[in-house]
């Protein structure tokens, strides 16, 4: 089976869920930085920030991708878009998987450092978010 059919249903679900859990996230982090981080301007601001930089992610990566796909340099037989469109997509879901994991496991000398990127892990998926909507635009024009 190819790749590509294989991915299908994991980019759908991203589109319809990605942003509910991000939300989710910042939500719930706040409640938690609210009982155990003794810095109130970190706690309200690190979930703040981090839905910007989320919604941002998405604009960003829908803007480059829909550059790509009017760029005519770019042939109608090319698969650049496509390709374009899986690595955006999986490289935000790699990018929250190691800011979690970094978060959670690397220790610093900065005080709330690890709350501040355990929160804004979930902005990479702004990327996966933006592609998987340009994969629903792709597949409705080809």
């Amino acid at each position: 089976m190819n790749l590509e059919h294989r991915i299908i249903p994991y980019i759908n679900f991203s589109e319809k869920w990605f942003t509910k859990f991000s939300l989710l996230w910042c939500s719930i982090s706040l409640c938690i930085g609210l009982v155990t981080v003794n810095d109130l301007a970190l706690v309200i601001a690190a979930p703040i920030m981090t839905v910007f930089m989320y919604f941002a992610a998405i604009v960003i990566v829908s803007l480059v991708i829909g550059f790509q796909r009017v760029n005519p340099f770019n042939s109608p037989k090319s698969n650049f878009v496509k390709y374009a469109i899986l690595l955006c997509w999986g490289f935000g879901i790699f990018g929250f998987i190691n800011f979690l994991f970094t978060g959670i496991f690397q220790t610093t000398e900065f005080e709330n450092s690890n709350y501040f990127i355990i929160v804004g892990s979930v902005f990479p998926l702004g990327a996966s978010v933006g592609a998987a909507k340009e994969w629903s635009k792709f597949l409705a024009s080809s």
